[in-house]
């Protein structure tokens, strides 16, 4: 972008000293990194609708003399523009024929453009190369036989720039944690005929090369305008921003399965056209960046996987091989042994999961183009065009005030997992302390300890309550960790300050039986009877 806010109408100075300003996610403010002022978000939005209106003004004036005719598809809705005396007779995106819909009028059409950079013949070169090289896959064989279909577009897009807020809720578990975001410079599709998820792939764009629209940029080309209404505008720039929050949330909760819900806030939004090369045809979808170059192709086919079954089957793996060494490893009995801590572990660990859907997407790297003596070479990297703004999402709390401050969240600690095993423990061998401390008070004078002490006596409920704490750990405790996490409030300057009391675990082996209503209260008696009896037999 070479600094010139002319190109960018997203670009935010400071009001003070002029330089580059960001957002500050923590605080959700902008904040210049050169005074350390602070920039509200109104200010920011009015000076982005000044250069709105400027800009506007000055497309008017330059498009008098430049008439543009659309069509619009009768079957799937498409809105497309043509040079005028160049009117295709076909959708492109759905194979039906195009009605002829007059001049468009200069309101309709976006503010922002960047133009193609690779021409129509390097992209087509590029794209059957790439299903050559992918012969073996059912997505390589389609793009090999239908490069007939492969056309370049204009495609109209949102480009967002704000503050986000979200809710997520980790699979499984009740608590609602809260999350703070920001979007730089985020593009959304708004075609309703092309997969939003699939253009996201062949992103980024190197706003650099952002310029103000006007109608020389159409020469030879075809754009096509947006279709959505402003509210499937909005859920898209919603879903976006999900995406983007989803690696973090997932990091941050240590899980795959979550749900994160997104709303906005106070956005700078600017319609935009960008460059794309794409092959439809049935359930196949290709697009190329043709500014990049970048590929992504995609069939709608999905793959849906429960990592918790993987989570099940392992602890069975391992239960099974420290049982076995009992048995000698014996194969009956451990397939046994096996097979009901499958079902224990399947039952534990598969209550409210829901299997994850993923799409199938196959993508080149990220990419940045350039003409050496006027052939194009396309360098690729993972690291090229990295956004250089952190978008980490903030996960924030809010006190009895209402105020809302951002957090660190934890979950494990040496403290708790003392406090989780001494629990454990405790409940396994509370016969053992029990009869223990009796054996202690009747010994009389002369009398050993070990004499009339058989811990053996104790087996029946050293199973039971073994089978308990298993059921414990792989379920009720790793729930009450979620549920319950460790925060620590982030302070001006990047320090942390534990907030919150240390709360005892509300699911317990004790609690599992409350929670069992009538059936518990008879297990309970069940079990007070038993442990009776073992302390009874082992001191007998």
């Amino acid at each position: 972008m070479e600094g010139n806010i002319n190109h960018d109408p997203l670009r935010i100075y400071c009001k003070y000293c002029g330089s580059p300003t960001g957002f500050d996610i923590l605080r959700q403010t902008y904040r210049c990194p050169h005074c350390n002022r602070e920039s509200d978000l109104m200010t920011v939005q009015q000076d982005a609708l000044r250069w709105r209106e400027l800009k506007k003004r000055n497309r008017e004036e330059l498009s008098e003399n430049s008439r543009t005719q659309s069509c619009t598809c009768p079957s799937c809705g498409a809105h497309v523009l043509f040079p005028e005396g160049d009117v295709s007779e076909v959708c492109d995106f759905c194979g039906s024929k195009l009605i002829r819909s007059g001049l468009l009028q200069n309101g309709q059409m976006p503010e922002i453009i960047i133009p193609f950079f690779i021409t129509p013949e390097e992209a087509r070169r590029r794209m059957l190369d790439w299903g050559h090289r992918h012969q073996d896959t059912p997505e390589g064989r389609s793009i090999v036989s239908n490069m007939g279909k492969f056309r370049g577009y204009y495609l109209p897009y949102q480009l967002v720039r704000g503050p986000v807020y979200g809710t997520v809720k980790r699979d499984g578990n009740k608590r609602l944690y809260h999350c703070a975001g920001y979007l730089e410079k985020t593009a959304v599709n708004i075609s309703g005929q092309l997969d939003n998820l699939l253009l996201n792939e062949i992103e980024p764009y190197d706003w650099s090369a952002m310029r103000p629209f006007t109608y020389e940029y159409l020469a030879g080309q075809k754009a096509k305008l947006s279709d959505l209404s402003d509210a499937q505008t909005d859920v898209r720039i919603r879903e976006e921003a999900a995406a983007d929050f989803l690696p973090e949330v997932e990091k941050t909760l240590q899980s795959s399965g979550v749900k994160v819900e997104v709303e906005t806030g106070s956005m700078n939004v600017v319609p935009v056209l960008l460059p794309v090369y794409f092959i439809k045809s049935g359930k196949l979808t290709a697009a190329m960046n043709g500014q990049t170059g970048r590929i992504a192709v995609t069939k709608e086919r999905e793959k849906r996987s429960n990592p918790w079954v993987i989570e099940a089957l392992l602890y069975t793996f391992v239960i099974t091989l420290i049982m076995g060494s009992f048995f000698h490893f014996a194969i009956y009995p451990m397939l046994l042994t096996g097979f009901v801590f499958a079902c224990i572990f399947l039952a534990a660990l598969g209550e409210g999961r829901h299997s994850l859907i993923c799409r199938i997407t196959h993508r080149t790297e990220a990419a940045m183009t350039r003409r050496e003596e006027g052939e194009l070479k396309i360098d690729e990297s993972r690291d090229i065009l990295k956004n250089p703004y952190d978008n980490t999402p903030v996960f924030y709390e809010r006190d009895p005030g209402g105020r809302a401050f951002p957090v660190q969240i934890r979950f494990l600690s040496l403290g708790r997992w003392f406090q989780i095993l001494t629990r454990i423990c405790l409940t396994v061998f509370l016969p053992l302390i029990l009869a223990a401390i009796l054996r202690l008070g009747m010994m009389g004078p002369g009398e050993t300890f070990s004499e009339g002490f058989r811990p053996i006596y104790g087996a029946a409920w050293y199973v039971l309550t073994g089978f308990a704490a298993v059921f414990y750990l792989v379920k009720d405790v790793r729930k009450d960790i979620y549920d319950h996490p460790i925060l620590y409030e982030v302070l001006p300057g990047g320090k942390k300050r534990r907030i919150g009391k240390r709360s005892d675990r509300k699911v317990g082996i004790s609690s599992m039986l409350r929670s069992l209503g009538n059936i518990g209260i008879l297990l309970a008696v069940v079990l007070f009877a038993l442990l009776a009896g073992s302390v009874a037999a082992i001191i007998s």
